[in-house]
């Protein structure tokens, strides 16, 4: 059997396996079970996915159409598993009484309580099937179509195949049945006439205003969701304006369908639906606000939940309550707070108050509240109450690492100060010590194929070591010279200033880095947020390089691999834009995208070119350089959309499409080794190591792991299911690779064409994660499925590999039959 198809045969073994085993073994007597569920529609109508999600009873969920879940309960007779831990109760209950005669706390004994593994068999239930009918049709009629009919068909034989569908086939061999669903939507209703009525002036005159924005048009069908949506708007409107105690229970609708012409008259009725009078008018729904006193409060937490000695400051207009030295400038503050005493009451003014105040990380919790009884009529004064969380804070973690197949481990001692000058910045301090094993860039001896994927050498276990110190400063203000009143104080905006150095000492050649940054990033909305970095500074050096490297990256002659390993520096600025919605909860589809644009050289070259001087490389061109470090100069923009979607509680699908491009020019003339990009590794196109692949079809032996490019295109998709407890499976295709701009002669095929479609590198594996909810740890599996590096016709797993056996047999020497080429990943959380 050739090598490149044996792994096939187990996993088609083991899906035969279970597709054989019996789902209905252990069924009660006399039931059915339910294997699906299909909605009709007689004519055209609402989406059937909408409606199937209404079925209160859906078959056992399914793992690449198998019911893997059903199979994994099936696995052990229920009634030997409910008698085995019965009687471990009892001998439980029996120990406890023992336990309590020597004075010991009893034992749990609640294993007959506990749930198994898998899932129950869905035993077809006709009662929900008409419960299921009924809500269809009250959907139905929430959507628009008042005429709707539906009805339910319980069927024991196979539906026939076909596309012509029609008429049912052979019996079910074991108990089984389907439940058909058939919609008849009818005419759809559509909206007439829409009017508002409210007894009161004011509140009429605010919605009349506001109408032209009503979501509610004459001549859209009639949906209860849009109507829900319109209440919601009047009620964020009017609590806007000062209304504190309004609420949405107080909007409701009548619909009249009796016009005829299938048509819908709307009224909206603003007033209180469970009062004895139900008018608005001089009632505290019905009354406009205005703030009184704001107080601020920062005391620390008793038992009796009241402070007597607190000390009291007013600034701004505020009052400050406190123990002891106020532990927050009062500017700082109050500077973060949108109830302004004086103003009218807003609802957004106090939710952005309190995203603000949560953001900072400050505070272990915040309370707003507003008392109405201690005051004139309207008058509303604010209380904040805000608990200070732990100022100052030490940690310390260490890791485990997998480089590309290298074992590593790292430490990190970490300081963070929470309430920095008592202005609410932070300060984090890191010092991070890191050990691994890394394969030298340089064999000695013969060219073995051990050597042309590096090797650890005799130079110690642990022949890399990284270390260096990271500090970070941050403000939640914009600092000069950016205007503030430019930014809206609801944007959370902070200013960052961040600075590193790293050592990193290899056998090869040694390395350091020193880093400086300086900007801003705020929050548009929940889901947008943004930041811009003026000024960003990466310096770059190469203190040392072993005989054996240097020789080797002459004998290169790779301006590409050169310039990676020279001194160099990076000056420029970079901006970057987030759309995130996977934060938040109850949603079916999440998305996630990420645009980086970067602008290295020109944006700093006022100041560089004050500083620069003129040099002559090797080849006689001449560059410009700082303190004797060569400057790089390049425009790069990345991008990375992720799109999830959840088929059930139990599994989902995932995909990830990420693009950039990079265009040096100027005084490099290459795009810098830490912007370029690359492909593989843990996070990317699994079956390759980091830095393996590419670019475009380029193939040479891998003496080092730097395979980078200019140009870039990647995409992703996972299958993610849960199986045991915490643990979870995955199967996953990526897809990808790198190239440049312009053909090199020493790199044939890197350089982007148009056959740039067929150099994609495909490569699918399966993945295990032990998901402990506080964070993944993630086993991934790839197989190189199709190779681009191998000549045309031979890329492709499946594809005979007669050039490329022949081409290496006669490098070497002897015959060389090809592998199935795999990667063994190990990360941290999910891959995207």
């Amino acid at each position: 059997m050739p090598i490149r198809t044996a792994h096939i045969i187990p996993a088609l073994l083991g899906l035969l396996l279970l597709a054989g085993c019996d789902t209905t073994k252990h069924l009660p007597e006399g039931e059915r079970l339910l294997v699906r569920n299909r909605v009709t529609l007689a004519e055209r109508g609402p989406d059937p996915a909408e409606l199937e999600t209404i079925i209160k009873q859906q078959p056992n969920k399914r793992i690449l159409r198998v019911p893997f879940y059903l199979h994994l309960y099936n696995l052990r007779d229920p009634n030997q598993v409910a008698a085995k831990r019965a009687r471990h109760d009892s001998l439980c209950a029996i120990a406890n009484e023992a336990r309590e005669e020597r004075g010991k706390r009893p034992k749990r004994c609640d294993r007959s309580q506990r749930g198994r593994n898998g899932e129950a068999p869905v035993v077809l239930d006709a009662v929900l099937v008409d419960r299921s009918t009924e809500q269809m049709r009250l959907y139905m009629r929430k959507e628009g179509w008042f005429l709707a009919t539906v009805r339910d068909s319980i069927h024991y034989r196979h539906r026939r195949p076909g596309i012509l569908g029609g008429g049912r086939g052979r019996e079910f061999r074991k108990p089984k049945a389907e439940v058909e669903y058939t919609v008849t939507p009818g005419p759809m209703y559509r909206l007439r006439g829409i009017r508002f009525e409210v007894d009161d002036p004011d509140i009429e005159r605010h919605v009349q205003a506001a109408w032209p924005n009503s979501l509610l048009k004459t001549g859209d069908r009639f949906d209860a969701d849009m109507l829900d949506r319109e209440r919601n708007r009047i009620t964020h409107r009017l609590r806007d304006i000062g209304y504190l105690f309004f609420n949405r229970d107080l909007v409701r609708y009548d619909a009249d369908t009796t016009v005829g012409g299938h048509q819908v008259d709307v009224v909206m009725h603003l007033e209180r639906p469970h009062a004895r009078e139900r008018k608005l008018q001089g009632t505290p729904e019905g009354t406009v606000y205005t703030l009184g006193e704001v107080t601020l409060a920062t005391l620390p937490p008793t038992r009796t939940g009241v402070v007597t000695d607190a000390d009291t400051l007013y600034a701004r207009g505020y009052r400050l309550l406190y123990e002891g030295r106020p532990p927050y400038r009062p500017e700082a503050l109050t500077g973060m707070v949108f109830l302004q005493p004086g103003d009218r009451y807003r609802q957004s003014n106090t939710d952005r108050t309190y995203r603000r105040l949560n953001g900072l990380r400050v505070f272990d919790r915040v309370e707003i509240g507003f008392d109405t009884t201690a005051t004139a009529p309207g008058i509303a004064d604010a209380r904040v109450d805000l608990l200070p969380g732990r100022t100052q804070s030490v940690s310390g973690e260490a890791f485990a690492t997998n480089r590309g197949g290298f074992l590593g481990t790292s430490a990190s001692v970490g300081y963070r100060h929470r309430n920095l000058f008592r202005g609410m910045g932070s300060l984090q301090l890191m010092m991070v010590l890191g050990l691994e094993a890394q394969q030298r860039l340089t064999g000695q001896g013969s060219a073995t194929e051990e050597e042309t994927v590096g090797n650890v050498g005799g130079d110690g276990f642990f022949n890399t070591v990284d270390i260096g110190p990271e500090l970070t400063l941050r403000f939640p203000h914009f600092l000069l010279p950016v205007r503030r009143e430019r930014f809206a104080r609801s944007a959370t905006p902070g200013t960052i200033f961040t600075a590193l150095y790293n050592h990193q000492r290899r056998p090869d050649f040694t390395r350091t880095l020193a880093k400086v940054s300086f900007g801003y990033d705020w929050a548009e909305s929940q889901t947008k947020s943004w930041a811009v970095y003026p000024v960003e500074v990466n310096v770059i050096r190469i203190p040392r390089l072993s005989d054996d490297f240097a020789a080797y990256l002459q004998a290169a002659n790779d301006p590409v691999l050169t310039d990676s390993y020279t001194d160099h520096l990076i000056a420029g600025m970079r901006g970057q834009f987030v759309h995130n919605t996977q934060g938040l909860s109850r949603r079916r589809d999440t998305y996630f995208s990420r645009i980086t644009l970067e602008w290295a050289g020109h944006p700093m070259l006022v100041p560089l070119s004050l500083l620069a001087q003129e040099s002559i490389d090797g080849d006689g061109n001449s560059f410009f350089s700082v303190g004797g470090i060569r400057y790089a100069e390049y425009i790069k923009v990345d991008s990375d959309l992720r799109w999830r979607r959840v088929l059930h509680e139990k599994s989902s699908l995932a995909f990830r499409v990420a693009a950039g491009a990079g265009l040096p020019y100027g005084n490099l003339g290459v795009l810098p080794f830490e912007s370029a990009f690359f492909v593989g590794g843990a996070n990317g196109l699994r079956a390759w190591r980091a830095r393996s692949l590419g670019p475009g079809s380029f193939n040479a032996p891998l003496l080092a792991f730097d395979r980078i490019g200019e140009l870039r295109l990647e995409g992703n998709a996972e299958y993610r299911f849960k199986l045991i407890g915490f643990l979870e499976g995955a199967l996953f295709a990526d897809v990808g690779n790198i190239w440049n701009w312009n053909d090199d002669p020493r790199r044939p095929g890197a350089a982007i064409s148009a056959d740039f479609l067929s150099e994609l590198a495909v490569g699918t594996g399966v993945g295990a994660r032990l998901n402990f909810d506080f964070f993944i740890v993630r086993f991934d599996l790839g197989m190189q499925t199709k190779d681009p590096s191998l000549p045309p016709g031979e890329r492709w797993l499946f594809e005979p590999k007669d050039k490329y056996e022949a081409a290496l047999s006669e490098a070497v020497g002897a015959p060389v039959n090809y592998r199935t080429q795999f990667n063994f990943n190990l990360g941290i959380g999910y891959p995207f």
